[in-house]
């Protein structure tokens, strides 16, 4: 059994500084939220899983990072 954390921001404009401005802070997020559950992943390895982009509905352009990681599994019966 595997468990999905992510995080998003929204992207002030199109220049390269802010979508990686809102990349940081959106891993920032992240690893802070792995952490709290106590998840020991450094920031660079969730940086280099890359992100996502997506745009809502009113046309705010978000970046997506996101997490997979193992959860915990009861043990199989034998038998």
């Amino acid at each position: 059994m595997s468990s999905t954390y992510e995080a998003s921001r929204p992207v002030s404009s199109d220049t390269p500084d802010d979508i990686a401005g809102a990349v940081r802070a959106a891993t920032k997020e992240l690893s802070e939220t792995l952490q709290s559950q106590g998840i020991d992943v450094a920031f660079e390895d969730i940086a280099r899983l890359g992100h996502s982009e997506s745009w809502d509905d009113e046309g705010q352009r978000w970046v997506q990072v996101v997490w997979v990681g193992e959860g915990t599994t009861e043990p199989k019966p034998e038998g």
